[in-house]
């Protein structure tokens, strides 16, 4: 209701939530940080204006490159933490049964909406043609690895009140 009384097309409509999926994943997220760094520790990010018009090779050059490697660690890391758990729940439901199935399919919607998402910065990832960084790859395989093993220690969506014991996992009350 709110595009058609703005008048916004639906392409439209679909960049600008990509843009929001991908910059609260990455830029926004970091911003988050540095704000909540300067409030609660004091610690003050300056930064410096110099002319970029000069002294490309010279004395400031290093002033100049942006280090971006570290806003791509989160979104890489949100898209690998759906893919396991795509893959993760369609084995899951394989080695279940057809009653697994039915939750499955929600589950699925939400992780594929969010890989659709962002599918913009995937395609610009992977388009780089062996320029990404591999400590971008490395550190998101290694966050969605311990999200994912905390996720599975954790378990909240199981309810095992009879065998709570002799199952070995405890669930969040551990």
């Amino acid at each position: 209701m709110e595009m058609r009384w703005s008048g916004v097309s639906i392409e439209d409509w679909w960049r600008n939530e990509q843009f929001w999926v991908i910059g609260g994943t990455s830029a926004h997220l970091f911003a988050v940080f540095q704000g909540l760094l300067k409030v609660l520790a004091g610690i003050d990010t300056n930064f410096t204006v110099t002319s970029k018009a000069s002294d490309e090779d010279g004395d400031f050059a290093e002033l100049y490159v942006f280090k971006w490697t570290a806003l791509l660690i989160p979104p890489t890391t949100v898209l690998f933490v759906n893919m396991v758990g795509i893959v993760a729940g369609v084995s899951f439901a394989i080695n279940s049964g057809y009653q697994s199935w039915g939750p499955l399919f929600g589950k699925l919607f939400f992780a594929f909406w969010v890989i659709v998402h962002l599918y913009p910065f995937l395609k610009g990832l992977l388009g780089r043609q062996n320029r990404t960084p591999t400590i971008v790859i490395v550190w998101s395989i290694l966050l969605a690895s311990i999200f994912s093993l905390l996720w599975v220690r954790i378990d909240p969506f199981t309810k095992d009140t009879l065998n709570n014991g002799a199952s070995g996992q405890c669930g969040v009350n551990c």
